[in-house]
């Protein structure tokens, strides 16, 4: 009886280990951003109207045609882009994310993107954040036509285009 009672025991505090563990934050991302000072810091990583700017100007460096965008919500910025390439072209979706700097993106937020970019039939998804993505998240568009641009990306593709720096304002 008291081996049942021992083992029962060690099940239930593997049981309440595993609850802890799963509340526990995630490790900090291994690629992180940083800068000397605040004013160091692009406008277009903190003003949404800036991001949007700089997200078209980033898909149009990939010989992509803007359509349309519209904000989802506060941090949220859907875009639809078409490439008029025979054969490879098509309709591209990018969902572009302005987070507070440290943020991630977790694996939900990537799946319904996923499934978004699927269900409505575009050749490819590109989703940007000023933020990281969990490993889950990046482990989830393995093989599938999702690219996935973590701020660190974003600014070195900026960098590696040439328009890292501030736009002037369109108004």
């Amino acid at each position: 009886m008291t081996i049942f009672g021992i083992a029962f025991f060690a099940f239930f505090i593997g049981i309440v280990l595993i609850l802890f563990l799963k509340k526990t934050s995630p490790p900090a991302p291994q690629e992180q951003i940083h800068f000397d000072s605040p004013t160091d810091i692009p406008v277009y990583l903190s003003d949404r109207d800036a991001f949007k700017s700089k997200c078209v100007e980033f898909l149009e460096s990939f010989r992509l045609e803007y359509i349309h965008s519209v904000w989802a919500d506060d941090h949220e910025l859907e875009i639809t882009m078409n490439d008029e390439t025979p054969v490879v072209g098509g309709r591209y979706l990018a969902l572009c994310i302005i987070e507070p700097p440290g943020q991630t993106v977790n694996a939900i937020k990537v799946k319904g993107f996923l499934d978004t970019v699927k269900g409505e039939g575009a050749s490819r998804g590109i989703f940007i954040t000023t933020g990281y993505f969990t490993k889950e998240a990046m482990n989830l568009i393995e093989d599938e036509p999702v690219e996935l641009v973590n701020v660190v990306s974003f600014i070195s593709y900026l960098k590696k285009f040439g328009i890292y720096e501030d736009s002037p304002d369109p108004s």
